[in-house]
């Protein structure tokens, strides 16, 4: 299995980057752009259990998966969102974000991540993967986050 983690201060209150990941495909799409669907497909009552089909483009084609939340804090100075998907039926990907507030404009983001084969001839590919993504991911969390909340406070 593989792991990442990255850590970055973003200048912006935490319900502002929090909205990012309230399962609304408009505000997803703002930090995953790739996203083209995501739909509820199945409700637990709660936030933990419910599944989700969510459509990514990659170049010229469309992957599809079901995302279940397995974890879903919402406090006002902590927010955890914890998902998990099979990946073109070979990796089980699971991936979680979360949010603690170091000041009322000022939220601490932490993306982890993490990658398991399910087939041992992948293992190999995966040492050799880098966490780019991962770093790209959060800088784009932080820009839009901070370039909207600077719109909004002018």
């Amino acid at each position: 299995m593989k792991r990442w983690s990255e850590t970055i201060e973003i200048d912006a209150p935490i319900e502002q980057v929090w909205k990012y990941f309230d399962q609304s495909v408009e505000q997803m799409k703002k930090v995953m752009p790739n996203i083209v669907e995501h739909r509820m497909i199945h409700s637990s009552g709660e936030a933990v259990g419910n599944v989700y089909r969510q459509s990514y483009g990659v170049g010229e084609r469309t992957e599809e998966y079901e995302v279940t939340i397995v974890e879903h804090e919402d406090e006002e100075s902590k927010k955890r969102l914890t998902y998990s998907y099979t990946l073109a039926g070979v990796y089980d990907i699971q991936a979680t974000y979360l949010l603690e507030k170091m000041g009322e404009e000022k939220t601490k983001f932490t993306y982890l991540s993490s990658n398991r084969p399910r087939r041992w001839y992948l293992r190999v590919l995966i040492l050799f993967s880098n966490d780019q993504a991962v770093t790209n991911f959060v800088r784009r969390v932080k820009r839009v986050a901070e370039e909207e909340y600077g719109q909004s406070a002018e």
